[in-house]
């Protein structure tokens, strides 16, 4: 019981030391842009959430807290002075942690506020937005392959004798459509004649299918 507390206490004190290094980052970058320059609280109160890009390359560091390359860009931006913050997930959750903390909220540009589930949400949309764009470009020369367009926009589930049919598609995106096409694009596996028709695909389909298929439909495919 001893040793528990002793380490519970540990840990609450590395979670300070973490959380606090931040706020000192948070602070001294967000007040340099801000019209506040001297109150954190009410330099906080001048920014609103504007929404996400992913950057592919991973180049670009965190404006709030200065961490180096990362890979999802979301936009704070000051509604006084127009300056805008891009900001890493894990800093802006942080961000969202510390306004509610305080009983405040990260507001959107629209007056809504921002929590946890928007910035999945948002997430989630941005990467529809990347595929459904190359579907509408690349997947509509013919009415099998607007109805499969259609599927994926409004379900985002395939049969493998579907899916299989985009495996040209796949290979014509770039890195980051084709992750998109990841993402938003599953098997569906109910029925016996769905995994009848994973038993009658080729090498190179199987290879395709099985990137789309979650950890449990591979075993029961097994």
């Amino acid at each position: 019981m001893k040793l528990f507390v002793y380490f519970d206490i540990i840990y609450k004190r590395r979670f300070f030391v973490v959380n606090n290094d931040w706020l000192n980052k948070a602070s001294r970058n967000l007040l340099d842009k801000s019209q506040e320059k001297i109150n954190f609280v009410k330099a906080r109160e001048e920014w609103i959430y504007i929404g996400l890009e992913d950057n592919e390359d991973a180049d670009f560091n965190c404006e709030l807290c200065d961490h180096k390359d990362i890979r999802y860009e979301y936009t704070i931006q000051n509604k006084l002075n127009g300056n805008e913050m891009i900001v890493g997930s894990s800093c802006i959750n942080k961000f969202i942690d510390h306004l509610e903390a305080n009983k405040e909220k990260l507001l959107d540009d629209e007056g809504y506020a921002v929590d946890h589930s928007r910035l999945e949400t948002d997430k989630k949309e941005y990467w529809k937005k990347i595929l459904f764009s190359k579907l509408d470009e690349l997947f509509i020369s013919s009415d099998f392959q607007k109805s499969i367009t259609e599927t994926i926009k409004q379900k985002g589930k395939l049969t493998i004798n579907q899916a299989k049919t985009m495996r040209f598609f796949y290979s014509k995106l770039n890195k980051m459509e084709q992750q998109a096409f990841r993402k938003c694009v599953s098997i569906r596996l109910v029925k016996k004649a769905h995994k009848e028709q994973y038993e009658l695909l080729d090498r190179s389909d199987k290879v395709f299918i099985d990137m789309l298929l979650s950890s449990d439909q591979r075993k029961r495919l097994l």
